[in-house]
C-alpha cells in the first residue's frame, strides 16, 4: 500500500506501490485548526473522517492544519510547544477508538516487514528556543507480535536527524526518507525505552531492517509525527506530505 496525504496540504503511503496523493482538508475553513488542550491528560481530535487525528495533546501543546506555515499548497500541519511538559502529534490510526478522549488504533496497516520506506518534510522556525537539533519527528506506529488483542507490546520507532548525522536547519522546508538503513530509535514494544537490539554499545543506531529482522511478526498501527515531551524551551514549527 502507498498511501500520499497532502496537507491542504499533504500526508502519504508506501508498501511498494504507486498511489496518488490524497489532500487533507483542516476541520475549520480557512485552514484555521488548532487544537489544544492545557491539562496534562492526553487528548484528540479527528480531522473528519479522514482517518487522521490530532492526538496525545497535553501541557498546551497545540496542533493543526492551518496556513501559519504553507509548504507547496496553501496549508500544513503547524505545530506549537510552549515548554518541555507540552506534547502535539498528528496520527494516522486506522480503526481508532476514542479512550479518554485520545484515539488509539484499532486495526493493522498490513506487515511491518513489508515496510520499504516513509518520509516527510518538516520546518523548524527560527522564533524557536529549543535544543538546536530538535525538529518535528516522524514515527511508525507497531503491534509487535502482530496480535491486536495483546497491547503490552505497542510502541513504536522514531526517527530524528541528530542520530542520522544531519542538522535541523531553520526557517527552510526540509525533505527526509526513511529507508531500510536509517538509525531509528523505540519506545514500548515490550522491550523499554530506547533499546539496543544490535551489537553495538548505542541504542540508537538500530536500522529500519535491523528492527524488522527483530520483530518479523509485528504490523504497522500507524503513523505519526510530532513535537515536544522533554523539549525544554519554545517550539514552532509543520509537516507537510507525510507518505509511506
Amino acid at each position: 500500500m502507498l498511501r500520499t496525504v497532502v496537507i491542504h496540504a499533504a500526508l502519504a503511503a508506501c508498501f511498494g506501490h504507486a498511489a496518488a496523493a490524497a489532500v487533507i482538508y483542516s476541520n475549520n475553513s480557512p485552514l484555521n485548526d488548532s487544537f489544544t488542550n492545557p491539562t496534562g491528560a492526553n487528548q484528540g481530535q479527528a480531522v473528519g473522517s479522514t482517518g487522521w487525528y490530532y492526538n496525545n495533546v497535553r501541557n498546551s501543546g497545540t496542533v493543526g492544519i492551518s496556513s501559519s506555515l504553507p509548504y507547496a499548497s496553501n496549508g500544513s500541519v503547524f505545530f506549537q510547544s510552549p515548554s518541555g511538559a507540552a506534547k502535539a502529534d498528528i496520527e494516522y490510526l486506522p480503526g481508532a477508538v476514542n479512550v479518554a478522549g485520545n484515539y488509539l488504533s484499532g486495526a493493522s496497516l498490513g506487515l511491518f516487514s513489508d515496510l520499504q520506506s516513509f518520509s516527510y518534510l518538516w520546518y523548524r522556525d527560527s522564533s524557536s528556543t529549543v535544543a538546536p537539533h530538535l525538529h518535528p519527528v516522524l514515527r511508525v506506529l507497531l503491534d509487535a507480535d502482530g496480535n491486536l488483542a495483546t497491547v503490552g507490546d505497542r510502541g513504536g520507532l522514531v526517527f530524528e536527524r541528530v542520530y542520522n548525522g544531519g542538522s535541523a536547519p531553520a526557517d527552510a522546508w526540509v525533505s527526509d526518507t526513511i529507508t531500510s538503513s536509517t538509525f531509528l530509535w523505540n519506545f514500548g514494544l515490550g522491550i523499554g525505552f530506547a533499546a539496543n537490539i544490535n551489537a553495538t554499545p548505542y541504542a540508537y543506531d538500530a536500522t529500519l531492517a535491523e528492527w524488522q529482522a527483530y520483530f518479523p511478526n509485528a504490523v504497522i498501527l500507524g503513523f505519526s509525527a510530532g513535537v515536544g515531551s522533554g523539549w525544554s524551551g519554545v517550539f514552532s514549527g509543520a509537516v507537510d506530505s507525510i507518505a509511506w
